[in-house]
């Protein structure tokens, strides 16, 4: 399990990001064409969450606790 400040970290990027998002979207939507704010909304969102959830994915696995080595750990008897 990750340390508490590190889930407040990733909570308040989750945050920020679709706050970001949202603005960029109204952006968007009100300054280009509806096809281009619809290519936006079905592959830049998708890209931009994709690419926000592998940042995310390399963030949360540098913090992870090491995994105990099975060949060190005691034998169970029956």
């Amino acid at each position: 399990t990750l340390p508490a400040p590190v889930w407040q970290r990733l909570n308040f990027a989750w945050i920020a990001f679709f706050g970001l998002l949202g603005l960029l979207n109204l952006y968007v939507a009100y300054t280009f064409t509806i096809s281009t704010w619809f290519t936006f909304k079905a592959f830049g969102v998708t890209g931009l969450m994709l690419v926000f959830m592998l940042a995310q994915g390399f963030y949360i696995s540098k913090h992870l606790p090491p995994e105990p080595d099975p060949a060190k750990a005691p034998e169970k008897s029956p």
